[in-house]
């Protein structure tokens, strides 16, 4: 009897493994808030507003609803999900720790989303949405963007090409021809309007200062995109900087973004609070400021202990998120400071995040 017991609890022990290493799905809703289309041109009544103030909700790695257990390791990016032991041991682990939201562009904007943090990889000639696994290409969501843009007057989106690969290199190690050739790839669309991703930017950088950028300045006579990337030299794109990793003091050519780097609610919840205090002291008025309220997936060491406790990125912000928004004073007060609130799952209904969070946010900007 204890021996049939014993091997009853090993079969047991073996099976929790292999769906701990090999499930590639999360416990969250794929289900998101709509009728945040508007969120801006209801609420923003100062069109004399600057950018830079104004409070938006932000997707984390926005595109990466499109990596599954399928996908394909990205080798020009490299890392850890290259490794073929580690695809072949342990893929669904892997891929529950890079994909962090699970809605499509469209969706996100009808949930309140105005700020996308791109990831791309070029790949033969095309651009796909990267997070250590390739997943859809890049212009079905440029299409989606352009879309909304084009019925959704007084509305204006950050499109945040925070990491740029290709076979070339990455990021500034690129050509600024890389850079021109992307945007090219994205004007390739154009929606019921006759307009593309381009003819919806209606500023240049050459002239006027990310500080001085105003609400309707962006929108112009319909909708606006802002464009920031690691690039110099487009009159399309605002040079942005990599993310903050310690709080010191230094000058940032359009965005501060501190990456707290840690998946312990208690750290970040701390982190969070010191790059709040931080921001507070320091001269940052005059760039766009994020916080990047979102856990990290680790693969090494005693975290990921706790990476897989959680599941995946999606099961933890939605834990994390609805417990950020119960605070509504605490909330209000780091979107003061740091106007641009990006999460991982920023669709997630879990406490009524979304919810809550694009009522503070309307809030917020009706003041401005």
């Amino acid at each position: 009897m204890k021996k049939h017991k014993k091997t009853k609890t090993i079969i047991l022990i073996i099976l929790l493994l292999f769906l701990t290493l090999f499930m590639p799905f999360s416990f969250v809703s794929k289900k998101a808030n709509t009728g945040y289309d508007h969120i801006m041109r209801d609420n923003i009544t100062n069109v004399n507003a600057k950018v830079v103030d104004i409070k938006m909700l932000g997707a984390h790695d926005a595109f990466t609803d499109g990596i599954k257990f399928n996908s394909k390791p990205n080798t020009i990016e490299g890392g850890i999900v290259t490794n073929k032991a580690v695809n072949l041991l342990a893929k669904g682990l892997v891929v529950r720790l890079t994909r962090t939201q699970n809605a499509s562009a469209s969706k996100m904007l009808e949930a309140g989303v105005r700020y996308f943090d791109v990831r791309a990889t070029k790949i033969d000639d095309k651009y796909y949405a990267t997070h250590g696994y390739i997943g859809r290409e890049i212009i079905e969501y440029v299409k989606e963007i352009v879309d909304f843009l084009g019925s959704h007057d007084g509305e204006f989106i950050i499109f945040d090409l925070q990491h740029f690969h290709s076979s070339a290199g990455e990021n500034y190690d690129l050509a600024s021809s890389e850079y021109q050739a992307f945007i090219d790839y994205m004007n390739t669309y154009k929606n019921d309007q006759n307009k593309s991703f381009v003819d919806y930017i209606h500023y240049d950088t050459n002239f006027d200062n990310l500080a001085d950028l105003t609400y309707q300045k962006v929108i112009g006579t319909d909708a606006g995109i802002i464009m920031l990337a690691k690039c110099e030299g487009n009159s399309l794109i605002y040079k942005r900087d990599g993310d903050a990793d310690t709080n010191e003091a230094r000058e940032y050519a359009s965005i501060r973004s501190y990456w707290h780097n840690d998946n312990s609610t208690n750290k970040m919840r701390s982190s969070i609070e010191n790059e709040y205090k931080f921001i507070e002291t320091h001269d940052y008025a005059n760039i766009l400021r994020v916080n990047q309220a979102q856990k990290t997936g680790f693969f090494t060491n005693l975290k990921l202990l706790r990476s897989m406790f959680s599941w995946s990125l999606l099961d933890m912000a939605a834990s994390f998120n609805k417990k950020m928004v119960k605070d509504k004073d605490l909330f209000m007060k780091y979107l003061d400071a740091m106007p641009i609130y990006m999460v991982d799952y920023v669709t997630s209904n879990r406490g009524n995040f979304n919810k809550l969070a694009n009522e503070y946010i309307a809030k917020a900007n009706k003041n401005l």
